[in-house]
């Protein structure tokens, strides 16, 4: 502790700190998201995560055949789960952490033809995503 005061009482660790201080407020208007030039790109990311989450949580609907407090709606004969749905992912054992930032449309719910789209309400771009987990362009 004592060299760090040593080092700032001379003019050479004056402007180590001055430097140092110059860059950290640099860095955080930078990385911050409402004043970072790459903001958009901060929020079409998060829309394109919680589309990927869904996915996962779509993937065990449709692993476990939806037995687990599935509405009545989305039942077949043997009331398992034909298709995935945002209410149906929230639940347990599927646990979809859905941000209310985010707006999502599922399209199509079904295992081979899965389609949805997500945007930010910050972001600039939809993002959507097929059957097989991926991103579409």
């Amino acid at each position: 502790m004592s060299k760090i005061l040593q080092l700032i009482k001379n003019e050479q660790g004056k402007t180590n700190v001055v430097i140092f201080l110059v860059i950290m407020v640099v860095l955080a208007f930078l990385l911050h998201p409402k004043t970072s030039p790459f903001a958009d790109d901060y929020y079409n990311f998060k829309a394109e995560t919680q589309l990927k989450k869904l996915y996962s949580s779509c993937s065990l609907v449709w692993a476990a055949g939806g037995q687990h407090n599935v509405s009545s709606a989305n039942k077949n004969k043997k009331g398992a789960a034909t298709e995935c749905d945002l209410a149906t992912a929230v639940l347990k054992p599927y646990n979809f952490l859905h941000d209310k930032n985010v707006d999502i449309t599922i399209k199509d719910g079904s295992k081979s033809g899965f389609s949805a789209t997500a945007k930010h309400k910050e972001g600039t771009e939809v993002i959507a995503i097929g059957a097989d987990g991926k991103k579409v362009s």
